[in-house]
């Protein structure tokens, strides 16, 4: 089995993606899809999405962290260019809190309603509960995505799906959204005069009450949807993988001159989207649920563009590994990401960090290979 996981330069966003090759067979993964810079230059995402996949491509699952416009405003150009999407995972969403995603993009509503007309199979991640605390992941469910069944479905947290029953891979969403933040929120807007009610009546009641609400957001809430990322694990169950990674220009220096940059075996990533690690328990949580599974891990994004609120140092004790971090980011943004804090303490912590940007060559790709 061979994995080659490419994290696509496609500046402020992410678009990350997995292939598996395995008994003449390759499945299509991706994790999120998006960039602030595609409103500039819609050409940018179009010519990444077109020059790795071929039309008739199959996009065998579809993760979507959360719902900002810089994580799936590129998902419509990955469905055109591809044959078709199977499966897409996104966190569970209640109906009566949809108005609170909408202050940030409010198209949120249509396009969590029409996810079954973008793909066959749409599961939804409840989020984590304190009872999640007793359960360990062999306790779950496993889920071949090779085999779901059409509709829309709500799946527990931490459920693990795997491409074939057979195949020595697997992928799990963890879900960490705490209503706390929202129900602030909700109180102070009433404190406001906008009744519950109003709230849940539709974007058009909303919009008569924007300025308001912006106001009273941006006043409790300070990272907006992004505490609600899916974080996901991809990575082995058991046997012993080979990676090796490349840069742009630095592989065909290590090509010609030495070897590719050899990773080791942690074949394990973590995907964090634009998490709040500062969340409580959140990192040794992760750890307890994926049991055994955390020593696999070798490659880790640096969440939310490297942006220094959403980092936590505990990041680094998740194993006693070496890691591999990458971060996704525009050259010319105006947030500051990544912050030169997150980079520092990356660094000196050991590890290694590639930056990702708009630029062609900034693409890192790793060759994953099963050796026993």
């Amino acid at each position: 089995m061979k994995v080659t996981r490419v994290i696509h330069p496609i500046g402020q966003g992410a678009f990350y993606s997995e292939r598996i090759e395995c008994d003449d067979h390759t499945y299509n993964i991706v994790y999120d899809c998006g960039s602030v810079n595609f409103n500039k230059s819609p050409k940018l995402m179009e010519r990444e999405i077109t020059s790795y996949y071929k039309k008739n491509d199959v996009i065998d699952a579809l993760f979507i962290s959360h719902f900002d416009n810089d994580h799936i405003n590129g998902i419509n150009e990955l469905r055109r260019y591809t044959s078709e999407i199977k499966n897409v995972i996104v966190p569970l969403i209640e109906q009566e809190d949809f108005w609170f995603y909408s202050i940030e993009n409010n198209e949120f509503e249509r396009f969590y309603n029409s996810l079954t007309e973008l793909a066959n199979s749409v599961y939804k991640v409840k989020p984590a509960s304190e009872d999640d605390k007793y359960y360990h992941l062999n306790d779950t469910e496993l889920k071949d995505l090779t085999e779901s069944e059409e509709g829309s479905f709500e799946i527990q947290n931490a459920t693990k799906f795997s491409i074939r029953r057979s195949a020595d891979w697997c992928y799990i969403p963890f879900n960490y959204d705490k209503k706390i933040r929202l129900n602030i929120l909700k109180n102070e807007l009433v404190k406001n005069g906008i009744s519950e009610k109003e709230l849940t009546s539709g974007w058009d009641v909303i919009e008569h009450h924007i300025d308001k609400i912006k106001k009273a957001y941006k006043k409790v809430v300070t990272d907006g949807a992004n505490k609600t990322s899916l974080i996901l694990y991809s990575g082995g169950v058991e046997g012993e993988y080979e990676c090796w990674q490349y840069q742009g220009r630095l592989c065909y220096y290590h090509w010609l001159h030495h070897r590719p940059f050899y990773m080791y075996n942690k074949e394990g990533c973590l995907y964090y989207g634009d998490n709040d690690l500062n969340q409580v328990n959140i990192l040794n949580d992760l750890k307890h649920k994926l049991g055994s599974l955390v020593e696999r891990v070798g490659t880790i994004q640096a969440p939310h563009h490297g942006a220094i609120n959403n980092f936590n140092d505990d990041i680094f004790a998740i194993n006693n590994s070496v890691k591999m971090f990458f971060v996704s980011f525009g050259n010319k943004n105006t947030y500051r990401h990544p912050s030169s804090g997150v980079v520092a303490e990356i660094l000196k912590n050991g590890n290694g960090l590639f930056e990702v940007t708009e630029e062609m060559d900034s693409a890192y790709i790793q060759i994953i290979a099963k050796v026993s």
